[in-house]
């Protein structure tokens, strides 16, 4: 007769914690933002909006913004990572980061792949492989999850992708099959961003169009928008919360 084993031991949960939620996890003061839309429709403008910003500018494309800014320009992958190292070591009086845009930022990524690896076999040598996407794919979205752990607003800027088919929904554009999904599940509200009549607009509820909202007070579209006026109807939900 074999020996019976002795069963593993189970080892106890360490810094377990529980917390009570009244009215939702939605938090104000800490909100995860994906704005996205055609190019010159007013999304780095609407970033500006936010309060005490710094642009992670990977675009380059501030020339539209017409009030004093802080920036700093990210133009290798690695300048991205130490930006968050500072942010989240660092004292700081910046209330939101902004990263204009996520579609540059995938380019930095993949370009830092490519050097990086160098013995790797490719057709061109500067044409990346299979293999280079699924890498820069994997550091896109730890860097994505790294900034949205940030203890501030983030706002991400992104580029929009085209109907192949009139039933298609559209969304934000980003390299691989999943990435723009996952990264709408992890920000709290998804706008996007087009121009009627020359003015900004910004939806957050159209079938069309990939849009959240999970602060589950906002309007299905804002005129001109900026974040005082997202600011405005996020007080009057928690002013009534408070008043019940």
């Amino acid at each position: 007769m074999k020996p019976k084993t002795k069963p593993a031991e189970v080892e106890e949960p360490q810094d377990l914690i529980i917390e009570q939620l009244t009215g939702g996890g939605f938090n104000p003061d800490r909100v995860r933002f994906l704005v996205y839309g055609e190019s010159g429709v007013g999304k780095t403008r609407f970033s500006a909006t936010w309060p005490n910003p710094l642009f992670l500018d990977i675009d380059d494309g501030l020339a539209s913004v017409d009030q004093p800014v802080d920036r700093l320009r990210i133009t290798e992958w690695p300048q991205l990572r130490m930006a968050f190292e500072y942010l989240s070591t660092q004292e700081h009086d910046y209330k939101t980061i902004i990263v204009d845009s996520l579609n540059e930022g995938q380019a930095l990524a993949l370009a830092d792949t490519v050097s990086s690896f160098p013995n790797i076999r490719r057709p061109y040598d500067s044409l990346a492989a299979q293999s280079d996407y699924g890498k820069m794919l994997s550091d896109f979205d730890n860097m994505v999850r790294a900034l949205k752990s940030l203890p501030i607003h983030v706002v991400f800027v992104a580029q929009v992708t085209g109907k192949e088919f009139e039933t298609d929904i559209i969304q934000p554009q980003l390299i691989g099959k999943h990435t723009a999904r996952n990264i709408c599940r992890m920000v709290d509200i998804v706008g996007y961003m087009y121009r009627e009549d020359q003015d900004p607009v910004m939806a957050f509820s159209l079938s069309e169009f990939t849009s959240k909202d999970r602060s589950g007070c906002l309007p299905t579209s804002i005129q001109n928008p900026s974040y005082s006026k997202l600011a405005q109807y996020w007080a009057a939900k928690t002013k009534l919360k408070r008043s019940k």
